[in-house]
């Protein structure tokens, strides 16, 4: 039984490899077709664009003469292959949608991009930003986060693609976390030893949802309480794992994260409940299990069902 097991462990490895190979090509492939894409946000949605894809291009080259600073000539030579709105018309939206512009030559984004400053010297309420991956906004986006903090404490630094960049050391930015456990590590046999509380369950069309907490104080333990609950049954067969975190270690410093595992926006939701509860010293992670879609409603589920894991977890401690 031994060397059936060993066999297993190292199959599922090989097969951890191949698929995080394999998600390294997509995504990759992903940012090269999107490379000749722009993202357009604050052109307001008009009844007249509607089903007009002419007509929504047209517009968008008035903003490039209007807004850019750009001459009539040159935006007329620009080859715009297609533009049209991202996402669906919800009710309650609050902000037009915003506009994906593809261009049929590098060159043609590059120049619009180029011309970037013309719209923040002007206070322009128009944003316009390379179109890329899902994957690599998130990123973006908590770096940016992270560069806020350091700002905070006045520390200087840059982004600079996906790296945040320390401006006088030249050091790039490392999450202390490290990487999610490994299949080896939530395979190794070891009995969960570990004081867990575990939140409510919520089902929405199909989508399941499950949370634990524990009590952390400092990233090894927070590293070593992940494996522990990955352990737990069931847990590692979610198709999301999103975790968030928070403590203060020993010298008095706030530290805290969170980790999507593919569920974009999630991780840094989730640590929002935390921080705004006020919770301290605690580790979550929110278990999804896809049936369906459901939109923004798996925000609210992650959000309530971690929270009640957390709130378990107090009561106990």
């Amino acid at each position: 039984m031994t060397r059936e097991i060993d066999c297993l462990k190292d199959y599922i490895s090989k097969l951890e490899f191949k698929i995080n190979t394999q998600e390294k090509q997509i995504l990759d492939l992903k940012t090269r077709s999107l490379e000749n894409n722009i993202i357009i946000s604050g052109i307001d949605e008009k009844c007249t664009e509607k089903s007009d894809e002419i007509g929504l291009a047209k517009i968008v080259r008035n903003l490039f003469i209007h807004d850019l600073d750009l001459q009539n000539e040159t935006v007329a030579k620009l080859q715009i292959t297609s533009a049209f709105r991202m996402g669906g018309i919800y009710p309650n939206r609050k902000h037009p949608r915003p506009v994906c512009v593809q261009f049929n030559s590098k060159n043609d984004k590059d120049l619009i991009m180029s011309r970037i400053k013309v719209l923040k010297d002007k206070r322009s309420p128009i944003r316009i930003s390379s179109h890329q991956p899902e994957e690599l906004r998130e990123q973006r986006r908590k770096l940016l986060e992270v560069q806020k903090s350091y700002d905070d404490k006045n520390i200087e630094t840059r982004l600079k693609g996906d790296k945040l960049i320390f401006t006088k050391s030249g050091n790039v930015y490392r999450d202390k976390m490290g990487t999610r456990p490994t299949a080896d590590k939530v395979i190794s046999g070891d009995t969960v030893k570990l004081s867990v509380s575990a939140g409510n369950h919520m089902e929405d069309n199909g989508n399941r949802f499950a949370s634990h907490a524990t009590t952390v104080d400092s990233f090894k333990k927070v590293r070593e309480s992940l494996v522990e609950i990955m352990q737990i049954p069931t847990i590692s067969s979610a198709s999301h794992n999103v975790i968030a975190y928070r403590f203060v270690s020993k010298d008095g410093i706030q530290h805290e994260g969170s980790d999507d595992d593919g569920e974009h926006g999630a991780g840094r939701a989730l640590l929002r409940t935390m921080c705004d509860n006020g919770t301290q010293n605690a580790l979550v992670v929110v278990s999804r299990w896809f049936g369906s879609k459901i939109g923004a409603r798996r925000f609210t589920h992650i959000k309530d069902t971690g929270a009640s894991a957390l709130q378990n977890l107090s009561l106990k401690d």
